[in-house]
C-alpha cells in the first residue's frame, strides 16, 4: 500500500483503554508471540493480522510520536496511548471513510499477490478472446505465471473464460457501483490501459489510501466468493492460501491434550521444551471460542484468582499472584485471562 498517514492509526486506540502501540504493530505485520496475541485479543484487534506486513516500524513509531505531539493521542507514565478528545472526533470522521469489510482474510490469504493474480487472469482471458497471442504481459510475476500456465493446461482457455465471467458478474453485482469500478478499472485488457490510484483518486474525490483499501477489499472478497462458490478457479485462489503454522501448532497442542495427553509427554514426543507447548495451548485458547479451559483450571483456583486480582482484566499483572506461584504459575494466570476477557468482552 501506499504510505500509510500517520491519523489513520487512531482507528487502532481508543479513548477508553490505554494501549501499546508495539502490540498494534505487531499484530498489523503478524510478529505474533502470545503476549501479543493475548493483548490484541484484548484491543479486539485480532481480526487485523498481517493486514500491513510492509509496515515500516521505525516510521510507525514516529507517527504515533507524531499523533501525541498533535494531542490526538496521549500517553501515560506506562507508556500506553490512548485518544484524547481531538483524536476521537478525528477518528470518528476516519471511520466514514472506506474500511476493510474482512480483515481477517489477510492472515488467510496472500492479498497482495492475489491482487497480481486476478489481474493477470482477466488480461489473459481478454487477449485471448481477441485471438491476441502476441502481447505484453502486464505482470511481472513469474510465480503467479506459472500458476496461470499449470491451471490453463488442465481447465483450457474457454474455462477461464467462463470463471471469470459468472464469477465476477456475481460478486460485484452484489457491490457498490462506485467501488465495483474502482476495482475494474485497474484491470488491464486488450486494448484497454489500467487507470493509475492517482488518476482514479482525481476522478473519484477519494483519498489513495481509500482507493488502495477498496482495491485489497474487493481482491480479498472476491477470492473467498470464488472459493465459497465452488467455482473452478478455487484451485488458483487456494495457492495463495497462507501457511499458519502458528495456528497449526496451537491446535495440534491442543487435540493432543483433548486426547488425555499431559504437557510433559507431548513435549517428548514433539522434542520440545514443556513452556513452547504450554504457549502453543494458550494461543489455542485465544484462537478458539470453544477452548477447554476446564482440563486446565478448576474452580477452586478459578475462586482464588478472582480474590486476588482487580476487577479490569488490563490491570492484571502475574506479581499479583507470585505469592501462590506453586499453585497459580503464569500458565493459569493467563488462561484465566483469557477466559475471564471471553467472558466480559463484546465479539
Amino acid at each position: 500500500m501506499t504510505e500509510i498517514k500517520a491519523e489513520n492509526w487512531l482507528l487502532f486506540f481508543s479513548a477508553e483503554q490505554a494501549r501499546r502501540p508495539a502490540v498494534i504493530r505487531q499484530i498489523l505485520t503478524k510478529r505474533l508471540s502470545n503476549s501479543a496475541l493475548f493483548w490484541g485479543m484484548r484491543y479486539q484487534i485480532l481480526d487485523y493480522i498481517n493486514v500491513y506486513p510492509q509496515l515500516d516500524t521505525q516510521y510507525y513509531d514516529y507517527q504515533i510520536d507524531f499523533l501525541c505531539q498533535q494531542k490526538k493521542l496521549k500517553r501515560n507514565k506506562d507508556g500506553l496511548v490512548s485518544l484524547t478528545q481531538l483524536g476521537i472526533a478525528n477518528k470518528n470522521k476516519l471511520k466514514e471513510n472506506r474500511q476493510l469489510a474482512c480483515p481477517q482474510l489477510f492472515s488467510i490469504y496472500r492479498v497482495s499477490d492475489l491482487v497480481w493474480m486476478i489481474r493477470l487472469l482477466i488480461q489473459v482471458a481478454s487477449e485471448a478472446s481477441w485471438e491476441n497471442k502476441r502481447y505484453y504481459v502486464a505482470v511481472d510475476n513469474f510465480e503467479c505465471q506459472m500458476v496461470v500456465k499449470r491451471w490453463l493446461k488442465k481447465y483450457g482457455m474457454h474455462a477461464l473464460q467462463d470463471s471469470l465471467l459468472h464469477d465476477l458478474t456475481e460478486f460485484l453485482g452484489n457491490e457498490d457501483q462506485l467501488d465495483a469500478w474502482i476495482f475494474c478499472a485497474q484491470f488491464i485488457g486488450h486494448n484497454t490501459i489500467p487507470l493509475t490510484v492517482q488518476q482514479i483518486s482525481t476522478l473519484t474525490g477519494l483519498t489513495l489510501t481509500e482507493i488502495e483499501v477498496v482495491s485489497l477489499d474487493l481482491t480479498s472478497r472476491f477470492a473467498l466468493h470464488i472459493v465459497e462458490s465452488r467455482s473452478t478457479l478455487t484451485s488458483i485462489i487456494q495457492h495463495f492460501r497462507s501457511q499458519n503454522s502458528l495456528y497449526e501448532k496451537s491446535n495440534a497442542a491442543l487435540a493432543l491434550v483433548k486426547q488425555g495427553n499431559k504437557i510433559i509427554d507431548i513435549a517428548q514426543q514433539k522434542r520440545l521444551k514443556e513452556s513452547t507447548i504450554r504457549e502453543h495451548i494458550l494461543n489455542a485458547a485465544i484462537f478458539n471460542i470453544d477452548f477447554p479451559f476446564f482440563l486446565f483450571l478448576n474452580a477452586e483456583e478459578e475462586n482464588r484468582l478472582l480474590q486476588l486480582l482487580p476487577d479490569d482484566i488490563d490491570k492484571w499483572q502475574y506479581k499479583m499472584v507470585e505469592s501462590e506461584q506453586e499453585e497459580l504459575s503464569f500458565f493459569k494466570y493467563r488462561l484465566f485471562a483469557i477466559k475471564r476477557s471471553r467472558e466480559t468482552l463484546e465479539y
